[in-house]
């Protein structure tokens, strides 16, 4: 088995506010006319790019202190163009979410765009149903650079074939700023923070089911304070670190705890992951949290399909916390993981078989069957013998934080190829690490 090397006596730790939440606490002040008051935002690439990319639209941004700002905003309605491209790095919630609500501003023109990795990333889910509804949004093979010429659009009836909040919240944001109804479909529930934000606001959803609502104008933009609670997906990386410790355990302060982001802690639970939760309490409509993850010993359990969408970025990380379970691993119906920072069931399984690891790749997933059943005798001595593995990131920092997870869990040589990909979500991540291995 590979082995546990590293103990806790009881940490508390914090991480950075909701990656979601921050790039939405933009969004929403912008089509907010006045000044919103924003603690807790995350500042790390990938949202400031958000915050960035509308200063260029009119937004006017002061920084309070760390993680709190004030946003001031002319209203939806007096938005400029931008004079330049606007540039979302590496965020894919930032240019999806962002082009939705310029495609709905009348006269709005504007070209999103990314770094190398965003522009090999799919966008037809979302230009389809924006055209559909009328919008005037184009990229070459359906990819960024993104072309947008703001219209008053079309009400929308919309049945997603898959379940992905980037695509509801981007036709939301949509009908928001064109001021036109939306009922939109789902056959599983993804994340629902723009529909707790929207609400927070003064707006109404009407729902038909749990994953089909209908929403319709005049819709209320209101300065707000809105309160970012520290992101579950960070938080994983120790919550995964808490239950893999040889003992003791880990507390994540202040973690946001929406029931369509808390699959990480139903998978872990299964696998016999002891998640204790303290101090529960609602923040901006959002429920709030601390977690405390003890050291267990994991054994398989079936990830189901129905908590796929609600821990979808936090598999590569759970991927980890499998490698120590009895009787294996197993993760399907997660062919989302494709269209990632990275193709990250690609790349788990490349980076796991560089570590000696057998996996079974499909198409929507990967199988591992129990490290220390015969068939990982020979690679395990190799392990053990202090040979360094290079981990390839493919410039995707979830691939990097995980396998550094299990280096320091396990103290085996793994080597990432880069890690500055990490600022994107979660600064200080490193720094965070080194103080459990010190």
């Amino acid at each position: 088995m590979i082995p546990r090397i590293l103990s806790s006596s009881g940490r508390e730790i914090t991480v950075p506010g909701d990656k979601s939440l921050s790039h939405r606490s933009v969004l929403f002040s912008v089509l907010s006319k006045g000044t919103s008051h924003v603690s807790g935002f995350l500042e790390a690439e990938d949202p400031l790019n958000t915050m960035k990319a509308f200063t260029q639209l009119g937004l006017k941004v002061e920084k309070i202190s760390k993680g709190e700002y004030v946003f001031t905003s002319p209203g939806k309605n007096s938005l400029q163009s931008p004079k330049s491209v606007l540039d979302f790095g590496n965020a894919g919630t930032g240019i999806r979410l962002s082009a939705g609500l310029l495609c709905g501003i009348q006269g709005i023109k504007a070209t999103l765009t990314g770094d190398h990795s965003l522009q090999k990333r799919p966008m037809s889910r979302i230009i389809k149903p924006l055209n559909s509804m009328g919008a005037s949004i184009s990229g070459k093979d359906d990819k960024a650079p993104l072309e947008i010429l703001g219209k008053k659009l079309s009400d929308f009836h919309y049945k997603s074939p898959i379940a992905s909040a980037q695509v509801k919240s981007c036709l939301m944001l949509a009908a928001m700023a064109s001021e036109t109804s939306l009922e939109y479909e789902e056959d599983i529930l993804s994340r629902d923070h723009t529909e707790n934000m929207f609400r927070f606001l003064g707006n109404k959803l009407n729902f038909i089911s749990p994953t089909h609502f209908k929403m319709e104008p005049p819709y209320i933009f209101e300065a707000k304070e809105f309160k970012v609670p520290g992101d579950i997906s960070s938080a994983a990386f120790f919550l995964v670190l808490g239950v893999l410790l040889k003992e003791g355990s880990v507390l994540v302060k202040n973690v946001g705890l929406n029931p369509s982001r808390i699959g990480i802690l139903h998978a872990l639970e299964a696998m016999g992951g002891k998640i204790i939760v303290h101090n529960q309490r609602i923040e901006c409509g959002e429920p709030v949290g601390d977690l405390e993850a003890v050291s267990s010993n994991l054994r398989f359990s079936e990830i189901k399909e129905e908590w796929i969408p609600s821990l979808i970025d936090e598999i590569p990380i759970l991927t980890i916390a499998g490698l120590f379970a009895k009787g294996g691993f197993i993760i399907r119906h997660a062919e989302e993981l494709r269209a990632k920072e990275s193709d990250r069931i690609s790349a788990m399984v490349e980076n796991l078989r560089n570590l000696g690891i057998t996996v079974h790749e499909y198409p929507d997933g990967y199988e591992i069957p129990e490290i220390g059943s015969s068939v990982h005798s020979s690679e395990l001595s190799s392990w053990l013998s202090g040979n360094a593995v290079n981990i390839f990131t493919k410039m995707d920092h979830r691939i990097a934080m995980s396998f550094m997870i299990l280096k320091a869990v396990s103290g085996l040589e793994i080597r990432p190829d880069e890690t500055s990909w990490i600022e994107t979500s979660f600064p200080g991540f490193e720094s965070l690490l080194e103080g459990f291995t010190q």
